[in-house]
């Protein structure tokens, strides 16, 4: 295992994308919905959530020689529904930033980008429906897609309603109760389908399941970490875009909690304020990093994954199952 996590990573990237090409040509017309797709799927994605669903395929024992036929297709479904979500949320935030190029609404405009998005959430079903699986097995696996997909929904509204409501007054519980959807919920499911393939028991399937959880929340934690402290050229969006967006991410949440009343009067007025004055952005960050809050968050996030590594002692000790521990470590160390 002596390659890194971003190189493996970038090796099974292209047998997902393949296998997307097989639902959507790129020669497929019209250019107004696939080419459109195509301009977003070809700007990369680290594509961890196939990685994970092959990589717990194989930490129960699945055998390598039918991933073509089985695991890849799922991966490739998976992956495909993770970048509809990424093109309506940037469109929901009004994001001017995604993998270092404009958006797809700022690039094509509003109309065109919604409907690119419904065109790749319907053909995630037809690239699920490539899977040779056994039908009780696919349908297991299409259950806990969709349960996933529903709290994907659910976890999204949550916090769309708070910017509807202009709420601040937010819990680090309530705040974790919509990640889980959000973003948790997605990554959970990639671990558990990967066991479900596997034939993996009961016991393994809650494993990952709950790894795949712990592991997806500290992963947005680390990305919101990143959007206040990371270096642009590496992390492909705007720094400080969540400041832009009003975000009630945990640093923003603790913040409010710990900074000096004067501090937490500013933050709240340029958080409702959804400003791009790049003054008043600065001015934000600082007051996340006086108050503590950057560091809190990546200690929380470090700690999770701590806690979510010891949750997978009781899968066999092989190549895929160290791999995941590898690549639970990459998601809150990571730059990008």
């Amino acid at each position: 295992m002596a390659e890194s996590v971003m190189e493996y990573l970038q090796s099974l990237a292209p047998i997902f994308d393949r296998e997307i090409e097989k639902t959507i040509p790129r020669d497929r017309k019209p250019w107004e919905v696939y080419g459109v797709l195509w301009d977003f799927l070809d700007r990369g994605g680290k594509r961890f959530r196939p990685a994970m669903v092959k990589l717990s395929y194989g930490a129960v024992g699945g055998k390598e020689a039918a991933e073509p036929e089985t695991v890849v297709p799922v991966g490739a479904a998976i992956e495909m529904f993770h970048n509809f979500t990424l093109i309506h949320d940037d469109i929901e935030d009004d994001s001017e930033m995604r993998r270092g190029k404009p958006t797809l609404h700022r690039a094509y405009g509003l109309p065109l980008a919604i409907n690119a998005g419904d065109g790749l959430f319907m053909m995630v079903w037809e690239a699920l429906l490539k899977a040779k699986l056994p039908p009780e097995k696919l349908f297991e696996v299409q259950r806990v897609l969709t349960s996933a997909f529903r709290r994907v929904l659910e976890g999204q509204a949550i916090e769309l309603n708070w910017y509807r409501e202009g709420k601040f007054d937010i819990t680090e519980e309530m705040y974790f109760r919509m990640v889980e959807g959000k973003t948790g919920a997605l990554i959970s499911a990639s671990c558990e389908v990967g066991a479900v393939i596997a034939g993996g028991s009961a016991e393994q399937r809650e494993a990952l399941r709950n790894f795949g959880m712990a592991v997806g929340i500290a992963f947005q934690v680390q990305d919101d970490v990143l959007n206040l402290a990371g270096k642009e050229e590496k992390y492909g969006k705007e720094i400080g875009g969540d400041i832009s967006e009003g975000k009630r991410s945990l640093i923003t949440i603790h913040a409010l909690g710990h900074a000096a009343p004067a501090d937490r009067k500013a933050l709240t007025e340029i958080l409702a304020a959804k400003t791009k004055d790049r003054e008043k952005v600065g001015k934000a960050i600082d007051i996340c990093r006086r108050s503590g809050s950057i560091a809190y968050a990546a200690e929380k996030a470090r700690k999770m994954v701590e806690d979510a590594k010891k949750g997978l002692l009781i899968l066999p000790n092989n190549a895929s199952s160290r791999r995941l521990l590898q690549l639970a470590d990459f998601f809150i160390y990571r730059e990008v």
